[in-house]
C-alpha cells in the first residue's frame, strides 16, 4: 500500500489526511506536473520538515504543522498556486506550492500542511 494517495483515484482530502509521518517517507520520491497538455516537469521531495519541534499543538489541530519542499529545473518557475502532483504508484491531488528559492540548477517549492 502507498504512503500516499493512489493516483488512479486521486482523493480531495489530502490535507485531512496526510500526516508528517507519512509525508517523510516521501522523500527522495518524483512527481509530475503537467503544464499544458504536451508539456510538464518534474519534482522532486527534498525534505518533510515539523513546523514546530517544541511546544504543543493546539488540540483543534488533528496534526502537527508541516512543510513538504520540492525541487524542480531551473528553466520553469511555477507560480504559486495549486498543482496535481502525479506519479506512477500515487499522487498528491491539489496541492499548493509556493516558490520559496531558486539556485543555479533548480527551483525549490514548499506545501504547507497544517
Amino acid at each position: 500500500m502507498s504512503p500516499c494517495y493512489n493516483s488512479h483515484a486521486m482523493t480531495d482530502d489530502i490535507l485531512g489526511t496526510l500526516t508528517y509521518e507519512t509525508a517523510s517517507k516521501l522523500v527522495g520520491r518524483t512527481y509530475r506536473v503537467n503544464l499544458d497538455s504536451q508539456r510538464s516537469i518534474e519534482l522532486i521531495v527534498t525534505r518533510v520538515v515539523r513546523a514546530a519541534e517544541h511546544g504543543s499543538r493546539p488540540k483543534e489541530l488533528k496534526r502537527d504543522s508541516f512543510s513538504i519542499f520540492f525541487r524542480g529545473p531551473a528553466d520553469v518557475m511555477l507560480p504559486q498556486r495549486m498543482y496535481d502532483l502525479i506519479a506512477d504508484r500515487d499522487s498528491l491531488p491539489h496541492l499548493f506550492i509556493v516558490p520559496v528559492g531558486r539556485e543555479s540548477n533548480a527551483y525549490e517549492y514548499e506545501a504547507v500542511f497544517t
